[in-house]
């Protein structure tokens, strides 16, 4: 009776080999954002932040793009007195939002900085979202307003803004996994 429980239980685990395999096949076209690199510098009186970003939109972002719905990301930027207490409020906490659309008749992608209303346009989705995810001078703080010789944390990560969508899209966003775009924490030291 045990033979002919073995066969029935390898079944079952290569069943579930096969499914895990399945998973993992499609969560590699989900997508997913990074913050490869992040840092702080001091120019004249203020210090400025430069990062980059790897954004890969999954299947269902990228379509959604293609199709003429506009992607809203938002930057979220803290700086922190290093060791503080959970109660001390942030020396900075930003959110930067850019929009990112394609055209359709003039075959463009566009980007919009929400904060300022500039915008540029690109031939292709990869040259949008290379310069999409290049932060350059990016102000962060007058060096003024940090305390010489401590040490503060400065973070940054991004996401897509699930509420920016589209009413009618953003029942199915919020429970589909191919919409939740974001990346971890990046930090960086900063000493003035």
């Amino acid at each position: 009776m045990s033979h002919r429980r073995l066969p029935a239980a390898l079944h079952r685990l290569c069943a579930v080999c096969l499914l895990a395999c399945a998973a993992l096949v499609a969560a590699a076209g989900e997508g997913g954002f990074t913050v490869t690199e992040l840092r702080a510098r001091l120019a004249a009186d203020r210090y400025l932040v430069d990062a980059v970003i790897d954004y890969r939109f999954s299947d269902t972002a990228e379509e959604a793009l293609f199709n003429g719905v506009p992607l809203t990301l938002q930057i979220h930027l803290q700086l922190r007195r290093q060791g503080a207490w959970i109660w001390e409020s942030d020396v900075v906490d930003a959110r930067l939002l850019y929009r990112v659309r394609y055209q359709a008749l003039s075959e463009l992608y566009e980007i919009t900085d929400l904060q300022s209303g500039g915008s540029q346009t690109f031939v292709t989705r990869e040259g949008a979202l290379d310069a999409l995810g290049r932060l350059s001078g990016i102000h962060l703080v007058r060096a003024d307003a940090l305390e010489p010789g401590a040490a503060y944390r400065l973070s940054l990560r991004t996401a897509l803004d699930i509420d920016a969508l589209p009413l009618p899209l953003r029942p199915t966003a919020y429970l589909t996994p191919a919409w939740n775009l974001e990346s971890e924490w990046k930090e960086w030291l900063l000493r003035p």
